[in-house]
């Protein structure tokens, strides 16, 4: 159909993009790795969890809003612009006048200028071009990569020159602010038209973006309250190898999910009238995703000691165990997506909000329990118990929002979690059995890597045909996988 060809077009554009500048950013945690010490992520950290929070306090998602309006107008565009360029101004604010307590709390006066230059950041963004979204709307996806592409170049660009001049943390606040102007520049360059003031549409924007923005309230908390926790309790070394290790597991969900969502959130919202088509288009994203998905997350969990050691070096063993732990997570997390996505675009974002709070609500007692009594491990588990609580609670949000049975959910992605466990005690058993001494040189650890990732990769292929083929080739991925085989190999 035509809307499929429309999302597979955008997911396609979305998912250059997100590669390329997700490559780059890859790489540029990795130098930033190597020129700089855990404690100095730890640092850059904290002062991101003052930026997130300020941010949180004034979210309101006005870009969504003008991709979920039937019709859009010059006035609201102009409104969108200015809103954003009041909440940039305040949360810049914000971070101006809480940087002196948090340096106080933390004992440590550098974060009273990181704060400072970081607030630099918000003020730059409000005053993207909102037209820009138009793009979007039309689902042309090619400018979003252009300039998620370009942003990143300027902030690697930066970072490089910074840490590679003077070893000094700055190398990170200054990458970001770099990659804002870059971002600010580049929405009016692609699309020259300058917005108006007014705020004449305010109260539309107001009503479907409150509980966006009070949605994204709660999820800014929850990944705030979890760095600034860490680094009080355990250090802002323990943070910053936390960090690092998180970061590599955001850069998978950026890469797996994002692009994903943001096509489907425009596809969905195009076909939020006929819930029968809704729905379908919902269980087949779940199966799909999550089929693609899975095995990469888990499997990079299962590789995280080799991944590490290859590319950051022994200094960062302990990011390993967070990438262990945080890369399956991000697989659980991206099946509530899809929840949240299709909710946001028809318009229940009431109902989005409910799932973030209450499961921020749920995760933040057990994270701080956890980090007293276990430390670093007792963060992880707690991770594993938010992870598991989220989709709960999406599941449970779409049987009141598309009318689709829980247990339909879960048969959706039911073959898959089945062979990805095959593959994870097919792998531990690999290692086990044939890796029982620990590899240092970096040939042993490309080898051993080689290996192992590859057993995983087939035998999670394996297991996935043998349950379709038992369950009577039902129609799925498998399907259109053995079709498009079929056609290509000679009759």
């Amino acid at each position: 159909s035509m809307l499929k060809m429309m999302i597979l077009r955008g997911t396609a554009w979305l998912l250059l993009g997100r590669f390329v500048s997700q490559a780059i950013g890859l790489v540029s945690t990795l130098v930033a790795a190597r020129l700089l010490v855990p404690a100095d992520f730890g640092l850059v950290a904290v002062a991101m969890s003052v930026f997130m929070i300020a941010g949180a306090i004034v979210e309101l998602p006005v870009g969504a809003a003008l991709v979920q309006l039937k019709t859009v107008t010059d006035r609201d565009f102009n409104t969108a612009w200015t809103l954003n360029i009041l909440r940039g101004a305040i949360v810049t604010v914000l971070m101006l006048a809480a940087a002196w307590p948090v340096a106080a709390v933390f004992g440590d006066p550098r974060l009273l200028a990181v704060i400072s230059a970081l607030a630099i950041y918000p003020f730059l963004l409000g005053f993207r071009n909102s037209r820009f979204e138009m793009y979007i709307r039309n689902m042309d996806f090619k400018w979003e990569a252009m300039v998620e592409i370009g942003t990143k170049v300027a902030s690697f660009a930066v970072m490089f020159w910074v840490a590679f001049a003077t070893g000094s943390y700055w190398a990170l606040p200054l990458g970001l602010i770099a990659s804002g102007a870059i971002a600010l520049v580049m929405s009016f360059a692609l699309c020259p038209q300058i917005p108006g003031l007014s705020l004449s549409e305010f109260r539309k924007f107001f009503g479907f973006s409150i509980w966006l923005g009070l949605a994204q309230i709660a999820d800014s908390l929850r990944e705030s309250a979890t760095s600034l926790f860490i680094g009080k309790l355990l250090g802002n070394a323990t943070l910053g190898t936390y960090s690092v290790g998180i970061q590599f597991a955001d850069r998978m969900e950026l890469f797996l999910y994002a692009p994903m969502e943001r096509t489907m959130f425009a596809a969905f919202s195009s076909i939020q009238d006929d819930l029968h088509r809704v729905r379908a288009a919902y269980l087949s994203s779940l199966h799909a995703s999550f089929a693609i998905s899975l095995p990469i997350c888990i499997g990079i969990g299962l590789m995280a000691k080799e991944i590490v050691a290859i590319t950051l070096g022994p200094e960062w063993a302990s990011a390993a165990l967070v990438l262990a732990f945080a890369a399956p997570i991000t697989a659980i997390y991206l099946l509530g997506a899809i929840s949240v996505s299709i909710a946001t675009a028809l318009g229940r974002t009431r109902s989005v909000f409910l799932l973030k709070a209450v499961s921020a609500c749920l995760y933040i007692p057990v994270m701080v329990l956890g980090a007293l009594q276990f430390g670093i491990i007792g963060v992880l588990w707690a991770g594993v118990f938010g992870a598991v609580v989220w989709c709960g609670l999406s599941f449970r949000l779409m049987t009141t929002v598309i009318d689709v049975t829980i247990s339909r959910q879960v048969a959706a992605v039911g073959r898959s979690l089945a062979a990805a466990l095959v593959m994870s005690g097919a792998v531990t058993w690999a290692r086990v059995s044939l890796f029982d001494q620990p590899v240092q040189e970096m040939t042993g650890l490309l080898v051993q890597a080689g290996i192992l990732s590859s057993l995983g990769a087939v035998v999670y292929l394996a297991a996935h045909a043998g349950l379709w083929i038992a369950a009577n080739r039902p129609q799925g991925i498998e399907r259109q996988v053995s079709a498009r085989l079929s056609a290509l190999s000679p009759a």
